[in-house]
């Protein structure tokens, strides 16, 4: 959930030919400045790992001033004031979007191609010009366009390491007219960030970058307006802001942005800055989904009506600049995306269970992608956590109590993530889509056995899973051991005793996991089961050894092919179009 605040000072003037009191009928200056401010709520929702829904609920304030002058810059009044414009505030609810977003990483970039509508909720007015001709005050501010208008967007991202790079492209599009004849212009803007996180644990980060924004000319009953009314605009602006998230689950975001080109068809206006105000609530799990620009702290564009449609008068469509950026790293992406950061920043720290006498490290920095060694000989269970993930402390103990279980047998070796932003997480959630709390267990080989994460609810499955990957790996490491203090010392009846079984889940992301390590030489039996059916790989070939092998896979079958290795190295599989791949390292 997002609540964005933004805001900005615009004076405005156009020239006018009209009756003044003592005067008659001159040419004079309407002299306007607006206070146009706008609050939007945004709700994200994640779906699954690859696609969420989003609602933008803007509510808009504009407050208007006008003065007249003639050409000499003195205050007139005119006969009939009031008719076009006055002090005054307007307010209200603007159109709310409503979103769907698709979500993915294509070659280290993240991406995610939103689309909706907008709901026409919005005041809209009657036609200002005719009543402008009859000499009835009128209004120029359009709440809304009282029509339903699509919206598509795109975000796109790289990281390397604390910085990232991100660029977004939106667009509205008014196909019709409204009931009292107006049709709102069309909407455009684009543009490009470039963020740091900064601090241990990467609870704030700063940005900088670059947009552009055009509105094409509002109609009236299919016609330009050519005296007043927005004709169309453009507006480039450079970018800055900072974010911080506070808790586990709330992150704060404020930007400037200020105007260096804007072209405004018809008249001049002045408009300094932009200030946004963004907050961010996280509320239940975070889905993987959420990745990378989902979590980026600030960057994520809400897309929420670029626009305010606020024509006070000649250029006082007030475009709001606002791009909608969230800054509140809410996505998703929805975004972009989500969508806090869920760091566990002004929480109490927390405190791992006690692991005396066991073997339990923590490897690597805090979010550092580690390469994951299992310790020779035991059992390794590689524990994925964060200090803003609650049921990783539940999990935690569960898994010491293993260790605890079978001191000499198994070894825990802590990752932290640190946050969706980090190296780890890029390097080993992202691409299977898993989320936290995640393991990966390793027997006393170093072969992996099982890789599983925690979906909302289903804690005590992961755990029963690793405790069962925990005993069979401890009893098979015994019998091993059992086994090799009654044979004899030569390899080949080494190589006989202790066959080795390697699972593969075919899934809709593709063969899980992606990655098995079987020894060289000793028999191997590669167990594959096909789980979906939207998937290609309904056979697997590969070739060892100089063999080609081709197996198909029938739906919900496991499926045995039994092998001996004898060349170490890599040996990539995939399905027999090739485009669904995974590795088997022999050594």
């Amino acid at each position: 959930m997002r609540l964005l605040g933004l805001g900005t000072y615009v004076e405005t003037r156009h020239d006018d030919h009209d009756d003044v009191v003592g005067r008659g009928e001159i040419d004079i200056v309407h002299d306007q400045s607006l206070v146009v401010s706008e609050t939007r709520l945004g709700v994200d929702y994640g779906v699954n790992a690859w696609l969420s829904a989003s609602l933008l609920v803007p509510i808009r304030v504009v407050r208007t001033e006008i003065t007249y002058l003639d050409m000499t810059g003195t205050e007139v009044q005119l006969v009939n004031d009031g008719i076009h414009h006055r002090d005054e505030v307007v307010t209200g609810i603007a159109d709310p979007m409503v979103m769907g977003a698709v979500s993915g990483t294509a070659r280290g970039v993240t991406w995610s191609v939103r689309g909706g509508v907008t709901l026409p909720l919005g005041k809209t007015e009657d036609d200002p010009f005719a009543l402008g001709d009859m000499g009835v005050a009128h209004q120029h501010i359009q709440l809304g366009s009282g029509t339903v208008n699509p919206v598509l967007g795109l975000d796109v991202g790289k990281r390397w390491g604390a910085w990232r790079l991100g660029g977004f492209a939106f667009t509205q599009q008014a196909l019709y007219e409204n009931g009292k004849g107006f049709q709102a212009g069309d909407r455009y803007a684009g543009g490009a960030t470039l963020r740091r996180a900064l601090g241990r644990r990467g609870q704030w980060s700063v940005r900088g970058g670059a947009e552009v924004q055009a509105e094409t000319a509002e109609r009236w009953k299919g016609v330009v307006p050519t005296d007043d009314g927005n004709r169309g605009r453009f507006d480039a602006m450079l970018a800055t802001g900072g974010s911080w998230a506070a808790t586990s689950g709330l992150t704060i975001d404020l930007a400037v942005k200020v105007p260096v080109v804007t072209h405004v068809v018809g008249g001049q206006l002045d408009m300094p800055a932009i200030v946004e105000l963004g907050v961010s609530w996280r509320l239940g799990a975070k889905p993987a989904a959420a990745t990378e620009d989902e979590h980026d702290h600030g960057d994520e564009h809400d897309h929420g009506d670029e626009h305010d449609h606020g024509d006070e008068h000649d250029h006082g469509d007030e475009h709001d600049h606002g791009d909608g950026h969230d800054h509140g790293d809410g996505h998703g992406h929805g975004d972009e995306h989500g969508h806090g950061d869920e760091h566990g920043h002004g929480e109490a720290p927390y405190v791992h269970p006690d692991t005396t006498g066991l073997d339990v490290l923590d490897v690597g920095a805090p979010g550092e992608a580690v390469e994951l060694v299992p310790v020779p000989g035991k059992v390794t269970i590689f524990d994925f956590w964060a200090t803003w993930c609650e049921p990783c402390k539940t999990l935690e103990p569960a898994l010491v109590e293993m260790a605890r279980k079978y001191p000499d047998k198994v070894a825990i070796r802590r990752i932290d993530a640190l946050d969706w932003d980090s190296p780890a997480v890029a390097r080993y959630l992202t691409p299977g889509g898993f989320n936290l709390p995640h393991v990966k267990v390793f027997d006393a080989n170093g072969a992996m056995v099982l890789e599983k994460g925690s979906a909302p609810g289903k804690l005590d499955e992961l755990i029963e899973a690793v405790r069962a990957a925990v005993e069979a790996g401890v009893q098979t490491q015994t019998q091993t051991q059992t086994q090799t203090q009654t044979q004899t010392q030569t390899q080949t009846v080494k190589r006989a005793v202790k066959p080795v079984t390697a699972r593969i889940v075919v899934t809709e992301q593709g063969f899980e996991p992606g990655n098995v390590t079987v020894p060289r030489g000793r028999p191997v039996t590669l167990v594959f089961e096909r789980k979906t059916a939207k998937t290609c790989a309904t056979e697997v070939v590969f070739v060892a050894d100089g063999k080609r092998v081709e197996q198909p896979l029938p739906l919900d079958r496991a499926v045995s092919i039994k092998m001996t290795f004898e060349t170490p190295g890599t040996i990539t599989y995939a399905c027999a179009m090739d485009m669904i791949r995974g590795t088997i390292t022999v050594r």
